[in-house]
């Protein structure tokens, strides 16, 4: 095992001359040259027993200090030559692999980074409340970077006060004298005004304000990170430690990315407080409105009675579409009332029988004439149901004239079982079959309709959704759109299991 051939680099890392190399013994050249630069027995050890044994090593990692003091990681290897004309020869090699560790080194710590944001941002994003978001944002920033006592501060609406909002492992002590901060005074201005993080660390200066503040918190250093809405500050997180003097540049980083996503996460709940306001004061307008509309309207309505009592000729016809008008204007109210409901009140589906909502329906229409059998189905729905029927008769007395037939049946359904197909036809001018499938879109009918006009279908098929079904239109007589319009949609049936028991 003697050396027979020593390149440049080699001599510059073992620091010695190539005479001092050629022919002498690879283990002695390895422990006099190598071995005093390892910072671990072990490694030396390791190493040693290798070169003795004389066993092919793919690689051995080894962390050096260097002639220049500089800490260099080296993976050592060595290779029996088979081939001729060189076998039985050993090439041993010494990479230096010092940059590729820094490179991977880095790489977990950006992967540990990001793993610890991205698990501020879930709690930021799965967070309902701003209490919440506070509250569950520093325990999980104290739990992932391994910080001793926390704090967040909110600033309040004149921004002259940050109020904290909660705490964790902080001295009594500390809280009795500054629950409430003055954001103007010297060293908190730094954060709460000017928006910069301010990191507070022990450097053997006693009687310093800083010194005194680390002392009071029983913390080695300090993390003050402001808490960024839209580039505004409204608060700030404050992270102490006891096991280390001075925190990191990517801890550093890796904490202000924290405070910018609490702070997300605080113009998130701000704006939906704001919402939720401008919801209930919109809800609160319609709900003044559609009262006090539907009042005058029935009002209006008595007067036309009377006035179609009194007059005659043509004041006869126009008071009879005035009535009319006030009937659409209800309508459309009416409609709209409906549309919130859906959308804020979850289905509560009970069983309703088919026959008593639709018979209701047609008192509420002597105008309309309709035909329709009495059936004993019973489905599953809520007291939204008979707006399906008032909208398709009306639909249908609207587009199919006075002379209009309408029917309306219900069977069961032959594709699907415990359900039943309910069938609203008239003998009016029929749907063409391009717009077939627009019609149960918002506005989809006609061209000169107003605001209001058109949501009666619309109505129609969010509803049969919501109790689970389907909604199409057909021919009344297929192939023939022009002889009348055939709405047919789904309702799941209440089964009954036993005697008062029902099966879904």
């Amino acid at each position: 095992m003697q050396v027979t051939w020593v390149n440049a680099y080699a001599m510059d890392i073992l620091s010695a001359r190539e005479e001092e190399i050629l022919g002498c013994d690879a283990c002695q050249v390895l422990d006099t040259y190598l071995v005093p630069l390892l910072q671990g027995r072990e490694d030396a050890h390791r190493l040693l027993a290798t070169v003795h044994d004389e066993n092919e090593v793919p690689g051995l990692d080894l962390s050096v200090q260097d002639s220049r003091g500089e800490e260099r990681r080296f993976v050592y290897s060595s290779r029996k030559i088979e081939q001729e004309p060189f076998a039985g020869m050993w090439v041993l090699r010494i990479r230096d692999i010092t940059e590729r560790k820094e490179t991977n080194e880095g790489l977990l710590s950006s992967n540990r980074q990001l793993l610890v944001l991205n698990q501020i941002m879930g709690v930021s994003a799965s967070s309902l409340s701003l209490d919440e978001l506070l509250e569950a944002s520093l325990s999980k920033t104290l739990e992932l970077l391994d910080f001793d006592l926390g704090l967040t501060y909110l600033l309040n609406p004149e921004r002259t006060l940050a109020l904290t909002r909660y705490h964790h492992a902080v001295p009594k002590s500390y809280l009795a004298r500054n629950r409430a901060i003055k954001v103007h005074h010297w060293p908190w201005n730094f954060v709460f005004v000017a928006g910069q993080p301010r990191y507070l660390e022990l450097h053997g200066e006693p009687g310093t304000v800083e010194e005194e503040i680390l002392s009071s918190l029983g913390v080695s250093a300090l993390a003050c990170i402001p808490i960024l809405a839209e580039s505004v500050v409204v608060g700030a997180l404050f992270l102490g430690t006891r096991k280390r003097e001075e925190l990191f540049d990517e801890e550093r980083r890796l904490l202000e990315a924290i405070g910018k996503e609490i702070g997300s996460g605080v113009l998130r709940s701000m704006l939906h407080k704001r919402l939720e306001a401008a919801h209930r004061e919109t809800n609160l307008y319609l709900d003044v409105m559609t009262h006090d509309i539907k009042n005058a309207g029935n009002v209006a309505n008595l007067y036309c009675d009377l006035l179609l009592d009194m007059l005659e000729g043509d004041a006869v016809d126009y008071a009879r579409k005035l009535r009319e008008s006030i009937k659409k204007s209800t309508g459309i109210l009416q409609n709209v009332s409906t549309i919130r409901r859906i959308h804020q009140e979850p289905p509560d589906l009970k069983p309703i029988h088919l026959s008593h909502v639709i018979r209701a329906g047609l008192d509420r229409t002597p105008e309309a004439g309709v035909s329709f059998e009495d059936t004993s189905a019973e489905v599953w729905a809520d007291d939204l149901l008979p707006e399906i029927f008032t909208n398709l008769i009306d639909n249908a007395v609207k587009f199919g004239g006075p002379d209009a037939e309408i029917t309306i049946r219900v069977e069961d359904n032959p594709e699907e079982d415990h359900a039943v197909v309910v069938t609203v036809e008239d003998t009016g001018p029929g749907i063409p079959d391009g717009k077939k499938e627009a019609i149960f879109h918002r506005f989809s009918r006609g061209k000169n309709q107003g605001c209001g006009e058109g949501l009666g279908l619309y109505i129609v098929g969010m509803l049969i959704e919501r109790y689970g079904g389907r909604i199409w239109v057909e021919d009344r007589i297929e192939g023939r759109p022009d002889l009348g319009a055939s709405f047919r949609f789904t309702l799941r049936e209440v089964v009954h299991a036993g005697t008062d028991d029902y099966e879904e």
